[in-house]
């Protein structure tokens, strides 16, 4: 079968929110949340691969993509409110979901704050972080000030290589182009992410959670300790992956989500 994703805006109490779907809307709902500063195209080739299996929902966060800011104070809170008045709007009443670094973090405060709406949930590269990575982050958001001679273009275009030296180049102008589309959101999302209690509130979730990472990940040092704080944890390690695994490594990542939801499936038809 042929990918159809498809590309809609949906008017929300806080703004309009840009969002990709594909798949039949019959079949469970997974909800899938991106890393910042990119925006719901990073799950393109992921969902080229769940399709025929899942309901696949893609929002850009508020501020990224196509999706307008958020009207109020930048919080890993205001995001998932933002995400559960999506799902409402669309009729979900309760959904597996999948985030990415920052995705991983609203995910799990979606869950945290509004248990009903998640059933179960993996998360790549969760950000359960050190002080060392609470103190490195803010630099690695922060601002390039535009002029004339065009160095924050450089700034960022150089920023997103070092994320992934090997990406394919037009990986790397798609993530340097929505890095300077963002403007604030770029660190306030990081800010919302240092400041959210993530170990607390992943100890509190009573749904499966699968933890995963590639072992170039940046936040791989911290995968033993998210599966350590899950109470009902599956762990996996991508060798090779980096920051944009969800492009490079969709197969196999796509294999693995099918797998560790078709097992919640099974377990709850059984139940």
């Amino acid at each position: 079968m042929a990918s159809v994703i498809r590309k809609a805006y949906i008017d929300l109490p806080y703004g309009q929110m840009h969002y990709r779907y594909a798949g039949d809307a019959r079949s469970p709902a997974l909800l899938m949340l991106h890393q910042s500063p990119s925006s719901s195209v990073m799950f393109e080739k992921l969902m080229a691969a769940l399709q025929e299996s899942f309901y696949l929902l893609a929002p850009d966060s508020p501020g990224f993509g196509m999706s307008d800011p958020l009207p109020e104070a930048v919080t890993t809170q205001a995001y998932a409110s933002a995400v559960r008045e999506f799902l409402v709007a669309l009729g979900i009443p309760s959904a597996a979901v999948f985030g990415h670094h920052t995705g991983a973090a609203i995910a799990v405060q979606l869950a945290f704050d509004f248990p009903q709406q998640v059933s179960a949930m993996a998360l790549s590269g969760p950000t359960l972080l050190n002080d060392a990575l609470k103190t490195a982050l803010p630099e690695k958001a922060k601002p390039f000030v535009a002029d004339e001679e065009g160095s924050h273009l450089l700034g960022m275009w150089q920023r997103m290589r070092a994320k992934e030296p090997a990406a394919p180049l037009e990986l790397s102008l798609r993530e340097t182009l929505l890095g300077l589309a963002v403007g604030d959101a770029y660190p306030d999302a990081y800010t919302a992410v240092i400041e959210q209690d993530f170990e607390s509130q992943l100890r509190e979730l009573d749904i499966p959670v699968f933890v995963f990472a590639g072992d170039g990940d940046p936040l791989y040092p911290q995968l033993d300790a998210a599966f350590a704080a899950c109470k009902r944890g599956e762990k996996a390690v991508i060798p090779g992956a980096r920051t944009y695994a969800c492009d490079l490594y969709a197969n196999e990542i796509a294999a693995m989500l099918q797998a560790f939801f078709s097992r919640q499936s099974d377990v709850e038809l059984k139940g």
